[in-house]
């Protein structure tokens, strides 16, 4: 069961190699975590859980910002490792950082009111009280990925922390550096064991998900089928952010020089390996020819190479070696069968890394892998439509649904449109940076995932147990529907139904 990328080279080692993806060079080699060792710490973990679900709701949040002050205490060793270990620009290391901050002091303001006991009116069983109440699930996993390690690993693990949950996390093999340097800033006002890291790959993901309380997996739809059929066997809950193919529509009154800017970032931020990416544009007909001269402008003009402090570059090298030749595997279909390359298209920068020049292609169809798979890389193929029905048609015309965009000058008509994206997320006249909004849910539909996440109160509950409760304060008497029955109730409840819903 593999659980990421580069698994096999991990499990072959007794050690874990992390490399720096830029520069060919290696950065730290750790000890693998074995089964022993993820039973051993799920243990600690529970154990740890107790007193820690016992604590009022805003005690935990008070640790927790204590917890997120160490972090930013840190930040200089955290942002260093999480640079070498992914390639990536320092503008999206240091925004992974600051996006987990925001988000996790939103929930810390919010979570003693969303975790508080709920009434709920308990007609037609007059007199008696309901509630849910909100109690934490145990142990929950986390396997957070390559492409954003540190954002996305504690998007998940504060929320858990918050609800009342112990954390395991297990990072990348890619890239685990900046997440146990994370948890070790934030394990010193942390109760003991109550968060924990674990390192590997395959064996280590699989002997977590088979020992936790709850899942949270950020991967492919493949990884997410086998976590899901490896959880099934305890029935353990499990939350699942599976990629997309995002569509961006350009209608034809869009600002077409906002809209051209908006695809360029959005396609090519951190090499294009986002979720949320920009993966296809449809625009239509009336404005494709300018659009896309202003898309390949764009382009054309961002800046790649060795990431560093003081490096001016848009984005840097892939994390993922397999990744870059994914992308090129989707080129290379896409060219054979038709489509042109107007820019990029090919490897560059420094030999020691895995660069790709940015890359806008025309003349793609359906029919090709590049409109269809998911390519995470700094790739945008337009396609030009007849209309809007037919730009909402291909959009919908995939396996995947995890985010969106509409792009016009008529608020009212994108907003419509958008409404009608088979997508767990779409924005209006903006992309990507929905999941980065606190209060609005994320999540996927089709094979981008199950669950929603993260956002909002929903984001913070997930991580519960809801336990609903009717209680019976002694001032009224329903007694009278329980034994013993009798013929001539029968016969005056048959009459009372046509009396109460027979209109």
């Amino acid at each position: 069961m593999a659980l990421g990328a580069g698994t096999m080279q991990a499990e072959r080692e007794e050690r874990l190699v992390v490399r720096d993806p830029a520069r060919g060079t290696v950065v730290e080699e750790l000890a693998i975590d074995d089964v022993s060792a993820v039973v051993a710490a799920v243990h600690r973990a529970r154990a740890a859980q107790v007193a820690w679900g016992a604590r009022p709701v805003r005690e935990r949040a008070k640790l927790l910002r204590r917890a997120r002050r160490e972090l930013v205490r840190d930040r200089e060793a955290i942002l260093e490792r999480l640079e070498r270990e992914t390639g990536k620009a320092r503008v999206d290391v240091v925004g992974e950082l600051m996006g987990a901050c925001i988000e996790s002091g939103y929930l810390m303001r919010r979570a003693a009111r969303w975790l508080r006991p709920l009434r709920v009116a308990t007609r037609p069983l007059l007199g008696k009280r309901g509630r849910v109440v909100f109690k934490p699930r145990g142990v929950v996993g986390v396997i957070s990925p390559w492409n954003a390690p540190l954002n996305l690993a504690l998007g998940d693990t504060v929320p858990a922390l918050l609800a009342g949950n112990a954390v395991v996390v297990k990072p990348s093999e890619l890239a685990p550096l900046a997440v146990r340097r994370a948890v070790a800033a934030m394990n010193r006002v942390l109760p003991p064991d109550l968060l924990q890291v674990v390192i590997g790959a395959a064996a280590t993901g699989t002997a977590l998900v088979d020992h936790v309380d709850m899942v949270c997996v950020t991967g492919s739809p493949e990884t997410g089928r086998r976590v899901m059929e490896r959880a099934s066997r305890r029935l353990t809950p499990v939350l699942l952010e599976l990629g997309g193919k995002d569509p961006m529509i350009v209608l034809a009154d869009a600002d077409l020089d906002r809209a051209a800017r908006a695809a360029a970032w959005g396609g090519c931020m951190m090499s294009g390996q986002v979720c949320m990416s920009v993966e296809r544009v449809y625009v239509e007909d009336a404005v494709a020819t300018p659009f896309t001269a202003k898309l390949v402008a764009q382009v054309a003009a961002l800046r790649v190479g060795l990431n560093g402090r003081d490096a001016d570059i848009d984005y840097g090298a892939f994390t993922s070696p397999r990744q870059l030749a994914i992308v090129e595997e989707h080129l290379a279909d896409a060219v054979a069968k038709g489509a042109q390359v107007l820019c990029g298209g090919r490897r560059c920068g420094p030999e020691t890394g895995d660069f790709l020049q940015p890359t806008v292609l025309t003349g793609v169809t359906h029919g090709m892998r590049i409109m269809r798979e998911e390519s995470f890389g700094p790739v945008i193929p337009v396609m030009p439509v007849r209309s809007a029905e037919e730009a909402l048609g291909l959009a919908n015309d995939c396996a995947y649904g995890l985010n969106a965009s509409v792009w016009t000058r008529d608020v009212r008509r994108g907003v419509a449109l958008a409404e009608r994206i088979e997508s767990g997320n779409v924005c209006v006249n903006e992309c990507v940076v929905s999941a980065g909004v606190p209060a609005l849910p994320f999540g996927g539909v089709k094979q981008s995932g199950l669950g929603t996440r993260h956002g909002g109160a929903e984001g913070l509950r997930q991580f519960c147990v809801r336990q609903a409760m009717l209680i019976e304060p002694g001032k009224s008497r329903t007694d009278r529907a329980w034994f013993p029955y009798s013929a001539k109730r029968a016969r005056l409840m048959e009459r009372a139904l046509p009396l109460m819903f027979g209109w």
